[in-house]
């Protein structure tokens, strides 16, 4: 089994559980954008939030566009 260091986007996904709570009061269903624990910034939309990362770091690295929501969905495939 891989360890969290070898997991892609690991960093940046502790770095949104750690600030969530945080998030959900000020950003609430806005789009972050998270590249190791440094936060660009909050977006309206996907597609902005997405744009400003591949601007800022480039579409070669790993970064992470997440929105910010109480709960997270979950689906089912049969």
């Amino acid at each position: 089994m891989a360890s969290a260091g070898n997991i892609r986007l690991a960093k940046e996904l502790q770095c949104y559980t750690l600030h969530k709570d945080e998030w959900l009061r000020r950003h609430r269903d806005q789009y972050v954008v998270v590249r190791d624990s440094t936060v660009l910034d909050f977006f309206p939309t996907f597609e902005a939030a997405y744009q400003a990362g591949a601007g800022a770091w480039g579409l070669s690295t790993d970064f992470l566009v997440k929105q910010i929501i109480e709960h997270e969905p979950v689906f089912f495939v049969f």
